[in-house]
């Protein structure tokens, strides 16, 4: 399949003024913006603030305090493309604090899209779409019911079950007298899955996590549901990662990427470190448009499914959000951002037909926590020896020219991930 060619059409003309990247501002820009870009620390709002700011739309890239200590730069904040840098207040510490700063800044400067990537973001700004709207701004989101499934895996998992979509064998832990009757009924290793993964008052996104005995399981339950969330416990499928990304308008499919997740850090379920793009297989791609249609998902979504050791792919779960792929289907030609735009603003989104395969991009400073991560990791699952991981991460410099954050048309962001990485091997060291 051949490199799609995505035609834009003439927007308002730049500002001439922007924020100093290394710069952080609290106080508001200058002016009005097109779209406000969140979550500024994370991938895929960084490929968002790209290709958005290429089409020439004035961008306003905006992370919160927490995000934003001196020594951590916020890739975002250093794109040449983002007209200015905007602080939050920490939606974990005040989630209502943070809403309203967003209102407050599009009210003072007209915005056309507020874009979160962000599970927290998200929930955050929920219950300020309306007043959002009324200052004239799409918070570009599907709607609050299908956010509502899509974010919770027992409610997503129930729908799959009656599409005859399949699954690992989950069962839901609501209380922790559950637990001893549970894990009695599974095999040992087990994955252990939050049904939500963002909670108000958690200090970070809840992830899933694996257990090879009753009492590390009973200890990680007990720390899910201490932190408000009910548990799934889940067979463990030990077989490829593979998802489809899928842009839904007036539920059409206008594009779509499909990639395999060749590593994750955490190494089980956790963020794509390294992936390639592939064509969308046919027995995953039928139930991921089949699950997204039935959930009423519109705008951009992830379907993450893993095979087990027979081949058969299983749902895992569904991101209705940009996820940290993103770069890999902008480099294959499919441009999720700019449609985004195209359907948050009322245009026609222009489909994708086709994109490149084959294509590998990595996230350098994930795979180097990947490769520290199996160094304590023997005999688990998703775990391979100190020996083959060091010579997976080695040979991957040969195989690989995309790496996330790096683009020679705006290096800033490059050099903003590199004192990232230093900072994360020295704390490597220490620990």
């Amino acid at each position: 399949m051949g490199t799609v060619q995505l035609r834009r059409p003439v927007v308002a003309p730049a500002l001439a003024m922007r924020a100093d990247p290394s710069a952080v501002n609290s106080s508001g820009g200058c002016g009005e913006y097109d779209v406000l870009v969140l979550d500024a620390a994370t991938k895929q709002s960084l490929a968002s603030i790209r290709s958005l700011g290429r089409a020439g739309l004035r961008v306003v890239a905006a992370e919160c305090f927490a995000e934003c200590a001196p020594t951590s730069p916020v890739v975002g904040f250093w794109s040449r493309y983002s007209r200015y840098n905007l602080v939050l207040p920490s939606y974990a510490a005040d989630a209502m604090a943070f809403g309203a700063k967003v209102v407050e800044f599009v009210r003072e400067h007209p915005t056309r899209v507020v874009l979160p990537t962000m599970d927290g973001s998200i929930s955050a700004l929920k219950p300020r779409r309306a007043e959002l709207a009324e200052l004239g701004c799409m918070l570009a989101l599907p709607s609050d019911g299908a956010l509502a499934v899509a974010n919770d895996k027992d409610k997503t998992l129930a729908i799959a079950e009656r599409l005859g979509i399949d699954y690992p064998r989950s069962v839901r832990i609501d209380n922790f007298a559950q637990v001893p009757a549970v894990l009695e009924s599974f095999s040992f290793p087990v994955v252990l899955k939050p049904t939500i993964s963002w909670v108000f008052g958690a200090p970070v996104r809840l992830a899933p996590i694996d257990a090879v005995n009753a009492a590390e399981a009973t200890s990680a339950i007990e720390a899910f549901l201490d932190a408000g969330a009910r548990v799934l416990v889940q067979e463990w499928a030990s077989g490829q990662r593979e998802g489809v990304t899928l842009f839904v308008a007036d539920d059409e499919v206008l594009g779509c990427c499909a990639h395999v997740a060749l590593r994750t850090s955490p190494p089980l379920g956790g963020a794509s470190v390294m992936r390639k793009s592939v064509l969308p297989p046919p027995d995953i791609y039928a139930s991921a448009v089949s699950l997204v249609k039935a959930i009423g998902l519109a705008g951009v979504c992830e379907v993450e499914f893993r095979r087990d050791a027979a081949g058969r792919p299983l749902l895992m779960e569904v991101n209705a959000r940009l996820a940290g792929t993103i770069e890999n289907s902008v480099r294959s030609g499919v441009d999720l951002p700019w449609m985004i735009w195209q359907w948050a603003t009322g245009q026609p989104v222009n489909p994708v037909a086709g994109y490149e395969t084959d294509v590998r991009t990595r996230w350098l400073r994930g795979d180097m926590r990947w490769l520290h991560e199996n160094y304590g990791r023997s005999a688990r699952p998703d775990s391979v020896s100190p020996g083959r991981a060091l010579w997976i991460f080695s040979t991957e410099f040969v195989k690989t020219r995309h790496y996330d954050c790096v683009d020679w048309r705006d290096l800033g962001p490059a050099f903003a991930e590199l004192r990232n990485t230093a900072i994360a091997v020295r704390r490597s060291r220490k620990s």
